[in-house]
C-alpha cells in the first residue's frame, strides 16, 4: 500500500518520518515500512512557490502538521485542512488545543513525533486501484537512449507497464516502462509516484498539470464548482472578481463569472484538464489564501 503524505510546514519533521528523494516545486521523501511505502510531500517554499502547498493537500492521503511554531501561516494551514475532510495528525511540539476547539476539523490526531510512522501506517486508506487509471503529471522531459520520460502520480486506478492512455486531446500514448523508487514494476496503484517511459508522446508535447488516462479528459475554459467557504474567509466572492484554483498539479487564476449560493462558475485564464467530481482548492491573496474548496460540478 502506497500512502501519500502532505508535511506542509516543516521540511526536518518530513527529513524526521522518510528520506528525501527529488526536489521540483515540492520535496518528496519516501520511506518503506514493511509492504507500506510513505510518500511525503512538502513544499520547497510556501512564499516562492505557493502553489505546491494547495497541490499537496489535494493529493495527500493524510496530513501530518507540525506545531513547532505557531504562526500565521501554521494558522493558514490549519484552515485549509478543515475544507478538505481528511486525517490529520498534528506533532505535540506546541499546545494548540485551545485553536483547534475553534475550527472544524471532524478527523484529526495528537502525537508525539515518535508515535508518527505507526500512526500513518496502521490507518486505513480507501483506494481507488480498479477504476480507470488517472496519471497527474508533474514533469516530462527527454532522456537520451530512452525517449519521453514523466514523473507523476498515478490518483486513480491501476497503471500497467504496455497500458495505453490517453492525453487532453485523444492521442495513444504507450507505458513503456514504469519505475518506482528507481525500481522496474510491472504496475502501480494508486498513490504511487511513478517515472513513465513512454511511446506516442514527445517531452515538448506534455506539460506540469497535464493528466494521462485511460478514459481521455478533456480540458476545460469554464467550470462548475460546488463551493465550501471557510466561515474564518469572510469574503464576499462576486461576478469579475479573481481568484486561483488547484486541483491535482494545476494551479490556474480564474475569474467569477457567476455565483448563487455554493454554486460557482469560473471562467480559467488557461484550459486544464478537469471532470466531473475532481476535489478543488481555491486561493486569493490576502489571508488565509486558501479560503475554499469545491467539487467539479460541469465543464465547458
Amino acid at each position: 500500500m502506497n500512502i501519500l503524505l502532505g508535511i506542509p510546514l516543516d521540511q526536518e519533521l518530513a527529513e524526521y518520518i522518510a528520506k528525501k528523494n527529488s526536489v521540483n516545486g515540492m520535496v518528496m521523501y519516501e520511506r518503506k515500512v514493511g509492504d507500506k511505502l510513505i510518500i511525503g510531500m512538502a513544499p520547497t517554499s510556501i512564499e516562492e512557490k505557493f502553489y505546491a502547498l494547495p497541490e499537496l493537500l489535494l493529493l495527500a492521503d493524510q496530513i501530518v502538521l507540525s506545531t513547532r511554531n505557531v504562526d500565521k501561516l501554521f494558522g493558514e494551514v490549519l484552515i485549509a485542512c478543515t475544507l478538505l475532510d481528511k486525517r490529520v495528525i498534528l506533532t505535540k511540539d506546541s499546545d494548540v488545543s485551545a485553536m483547534l476547539n475553534g475550527v472544524s476539523l471532524q478527523n484529526s490526531v495528537m502525537a508525539e513525533r515518535e508515535e508518527l510512522i505507526n500512526l500513518i501506517t496502521e490507518h486505513p486508506k480507501q483506494s481507488d486501484d480498479a477504476s480507470p487509471v488517472k496519471v497527474a503529471v508533474d514533469r516530462c522531459f527527454n532522456v537520451k537512449g530512452i525517449g519521453t520520460v514523466a514523473l507523476g502520480i498515478v490518483t486513480r486506478g491501476t497503471l500497467k507497464t504496455h497500458d495505453t492512455l490517453l492525453n487532453d486531446s485523444g492521442k495513444k500514448i504507450t507505458v513503456r516502462s514504469i519505475q518506482s523508487q528507481d525500481v522496474d514494476v510491472p504496475e502501480a496503484k494508486q498513490g504511487t509516484r511513478v517515472g513513465l517511459a513512454l511511446k506516442g508522446i514527445e517531452a515538448d508535447e506534455a506539460d506540469k498539470g497535464d493528466i494521462f488516462s485511460i478514459t481521455q479528459i478533456k480540458r476545460a475554459k469554464r467550470v462548475g464548482i460546488e463551493m465550501r467557504a471557510s466561515a474564518f474567509a469572510n469574503e464576499k466572492m462576486e461576478k469579475g472578481k479573481q481568484y486561483w484554483l488547484a486541483s491535482g498539479f494545476s494551479y490556474v487564476r480564474f475569474t467569477v463569472e457567476s455565483i448563487e449560493g455554493n454554486a460557482l462558475k469560473a471562467d480559467l485564464e488557461k484550459p486544464i484538464q478537469l471532470e466531473k467530481g475532481d476535489r478543488l482548492l481555491i486561493a486569493r491573496q490576502n489571508a488565509p489564501r486558501i479560503f475554499a474548496s469545491g467539487t467539479v460540478s460541469s465543464t465547458e
